[in-house]
């Protein structure tokens, strides 16, 4: 066997360019299968380290009505998680919730996720904590010193890894918490979508918590707002107990007084996706498995070709070692060796490959809001043995394809070629289907990054007549920072001032959002409840920010200076929202009861004054519906939106107004600014994801087919060099014979665009879903992957087509 692999080197170092282009296409194509393999294990296989996560289940309401009906809610209010902890049906409990507050250990904290978790927490979950301690019971109480476990991607990337980093002190929310602990690396909290940095003892959360939020359900009358559903409880299922088993008897326990409840379980590693992204996470897996699956498929069928032309070169050596008593099983396998050593090769360059795609597409998010970055893929043991797998499915394709031919050798075919005869070209059909393959599964990447690619562009083309790349905005929330709402409204007008100064900004608004109606709740127009298909949008605004945005007033009048307080409440509303309170109708002069009212006094009703066009920041609603009315008719409040017109560009505007806030202020941190494209082509990172993966994989197919088209068209002019001269002796013309190479070459390239035309029709249902007002089958991405194909595996086979016009019968048989 060692003997067979030391001639299989030999062999492979006589031809160092076929052999370079083999090992690097097996690479790419392992590769990308083994960066793919990391991903989609990191989210669906094994996405939390916890102990035994078959027994591991998260508590779940089921919701009885509106779109999500039959689904469960895993956000609760506080006191059924001691129920349910005391209940004695499960093993142990744990639970926690995610806050967003300021922390830091510099002199400028910045918004950081805080998780709160119970003592028993990491315990329960069997998640270490290699370098410190854990909570204690002591920890996990109202007004205890505060501790702080931290993440170790927190620790590594803000405190530099620092072992030393036990009992240093971090400022939460204003209060000082001591360092106890840092939580083992791997472990991003229960939900793909949320990375805590940080872990803090559930309870303290009143410590340090917003003060308006009635974090523990205590009655209203004490605390003056309705308990919060923020509490995530987990469970650890008791021996040889089934999740059925302990749903039921949660529900029996009547846990919700005069109101029956209905529970679910869900395993944790499932619900550590979000519930409303799995189905299309399921549908983008597939698609990724798929296309990766192709890209294999075409790299094992490219290098099978090679060592296929190669072996056939050989043939003439073949038959005389059967003329010399070897068998045939014995040439199969050197040739399969062959292949082998080429396939070892490949998946050990693969690995390096897998580090740069994990690199590459860190910065993008799958369904769901699923960061990447957060995944922290690296070349674990998984990628490794995954790289492996492949080399040996490599190795069994490459067999299949060229090894054959070690068992059809003759001794016959020695005889005919020392007596000058021109070789069958037995394999021709072989390659032709290796070709067809190539060029469908280009096609089918190619089109799919296309129609991914289409859509992204559609979306950001949502808002004609906008200019949506000088428009940014981003938030401002200062009551973190210990700001009251006059001073909070002092800084407003200050940072107006200065921006509006600004020869970078052309125009500035500040507005206040206040919330909206969903389409489970009801507005009243006209005195008649009304119930709409989405969120109904309320905002504070300006006057100023119909001309930020860039839209005029078409029916009625803009804000003026005589909206203000004390004075008829007005509203201006959104084309959609227009067309349905009026029926089809004008909307001017319509009446809208808000959803709210003071204590004490009527409630409030808002006449609708003027209309303005849609403008869309959501690509799951074209026809938004948008109420806004003037900030002058609202009490001040401690959190607004600014919205800039760049004069010039939208980086220019968005440094000016950071320094302005940090100068009147160096403490206080806005949200990112983006423009109304960038968050456009955020909510498509799906979408830009498979046209970058199709797209790059899509451009490594077709230079395979490209090279394939070649090889093909080169070995079948050199081949057929005898059967060229004799009709060129004939009377052929050199453009009939050139002719010849490049009808079969567009035949079998035909052939390859109608078979991959078929697989993308298979694909559709999984496709459509993630685009965006494009179809799978758009016929203008189509003709053009298709021309694409046609005109370079044309070009390619020129050269050999040319020689064959070239051809001299004379000068062949002379060669031979």
């Amino acid at each position: 066997m060692m003997n067979d692999v030391f001639l299989a080197i030999r062999r492979l170092r006589k031809h160092p360019a076929a052999t370079l282009a083999g090992v690097a296409t097996l690479a790419l194509a392992i590769g990308a299968a083994a960066a793919i393999w990391s991903l989609l294990s990191a989210v669906l296989l094994w996405p939390l380290p916890v102990a035994a996560p078959d027994r591991l289940v998260v508590v779940g309401e089921r919701i009885e009505s509106g779109r999500d009906a039959g689904g469960l809610f895993n956000s609760h209010i506080y006191p059924l998680y001691p129920q349910v902890r005391h209940s004695g049906i499960f093993e142990a409990v744990a639970a926690g919730g995610l806050q967003s507050l300021l922390a830091g250990a510099g002199e400028r904290p910045i918004q950081t996720p805080v998780y709160f978790a119970s003592h028993d927490y990491f315990a329960v979950l069997g998640v270490r904590v290699p370098l410190g301690r854990s909570f204690t019971p002591d920890d996990d109480r109202r007004g205890a010193p505060l501790v702080v476990l931290l993440s170790d991607r927190y620790w590594r990337r803000t405190l530099g890894g620092d072992r030393a980093v036990l009992g240093r002190i971090l400022t939460i929310a204003g209060r000082p918490a001591t360092v106890i602990g840092v939580v083992a690396r791997g472990f991003r909290g229960l939900d793909l979508a949320q990375a805590p940095d940080l872990y803090m003892p559930l309870h303290t959360v009143a410590d340090v918590g917003s003060p308006g939020t009635n974090y523990f359900a205590e009655p209203v009358s004490i605390t003056g707002s309705s308990p919060t559903a923020w509490v995530t409880i987990v469970g650890r299922l008791r021996p040889g107990t089934h999740a059925e088993q302990a749903a039921a008897r949660l529900g029996a326990l009547q846990l919700r007084p005069g109101r029956p409840s209905r529970f679910g379980l869900t395993s944790i590693n499932t619900a550590a996706v979000p519930q409303a992204a799995r189905a299309g996470m399921a549908r983008f897996s597939r698609l990724l498995g798929v296309t990766v699956g192709l890209l294999l498929l075409i790299g094992c069928a490219t290098v099978g070709m090679l060592l296929l032309i190669r072996t056939e070169a050989r043939r003439e050596e073949f038959a005389m070692c059967l003329a010399l008593g070897a068998s045939r099983t014995r040439l199969a396998r050197g040739v399969l060796v062959e292949g082998g050593v080429l396939a070892i090769a490949g998946a050990a360059f693969a690995l390096p490959i897998a580090r740069g795609l994990f690199h590459l597409v860190r910065t993008f998010e799958l369904p769901g809001g699923v960061a990447i970055e957060l995944l922290g893929l690296s070349l674990d043991s998984r990628a490794v043995t995954t790289a492996a797998a492949c080399a040996i499915a490599a190795t069994l394709v490459i067999a299949v394809v060229a090894g054959r031919l070690g068992f059809s050798g003759e001794i016959a075919d020695a005889l005919r070629r020392r007596g000058g005869a021109t070789l069958p070209a037995t394999n021709r059909r072989t390659r032709s289907v290796l070709v067809a393959g190539q060029v469908a599964v280009a096609m089918v990447l190619l089109v799919g990054a296309g129609v991914f690619a289409r859509s992204v562009i559609a979306a950001l083309s949502v808002n004609p007549g906008f200019e949506t790349t000088r428009i940014v905005s981003g938030s401002l929330s200062l009551r973190p920072y210990g700001y009251t709402p006059v001073r909070a409204a002092a800084f407003f007008d200050d940072l107006r001032a200065r921006l509006s100064a600004n020869p970078a900004i052309r125009s500035v608004s500040l507005t206040a959002p206040q919330g909206g109606m969903t389409s489970a709740g009801k507005l009243v127009v006209d005195g008649e409840p009304r119930q709409f298909p989405s969120t109904v949008a309320f905002t504070a605004i300006d006057q100023h920010y119909f001309e930020t945005i860039g839209v005029r007033v078409t029916s009625g009048r803009d804000l003026s200076e005589q909206d203000r307080e004390g004075t008829t409440r007005v509203a201006i509303v959104s084309e959609s929202f227009g067309r349905m309170i009026s029926k089809g109708g004008s909307p001017l002069g319509h009446r809208i009861t808000m959803p709210w009212h003071r204590s004490g006094q009527p409630p409030e009703v808002l006449v609708v004054v003027g209309v303005v066009p849609d403008l869309i920041t959501s690509v799951t609603t074209l026809e938004p519906l948008d109420m806004y009315w003037p900030t002058a008719q609202t009490a001040p409040g401690t959190y607004c939106k600014f919205v800039l017109r760049a004069a010039t560009g939208a980086d220019a505007a968005r440094r000016e107004a950071t320094s302005a806030i940090r100068h009147l202020d160096a403490s206080v941190t806005p949200t990112p600014m983006l423009t109304i494209d960038e968050r456009l082509a955020a909510q498509m990172v799906p979408q830009r994801f498979g046209a970058l993966v199709m797209g790059t994989l899509g451009f490594i197919a077709m230079v395979l087919t490209i090279l394939g088209a070649y090889v093909l068209a080169e070995s079948m002019a050199v081949r057929r060099r005898r059967e060229m001269g004799i009709r060129a002796s004939l009377g052929a013309r050199g453009s009939q014979l050139g002719g010849l190479v490049l009808a079969e070459t567009g035949r079998l390239v035909g052939l390859g665009l109608v078979i991959g035309l078929g697989l993308a029709w298979m694909g559709t249902n999984t496709v459509r879903a993630f685009l965006f007002r494009t179809e799978p089958l758009d016929p203008s991405t189509l003709g053009e992957v298709a021309v694409l194909i046609l005109v370079l595996t044309m070009v390619v086979s020129f050269r050999p087509a040319l020689r064959a016009a070239r051809v001299d019968l004379a000068q062949v048989l002379r060669e031979e």
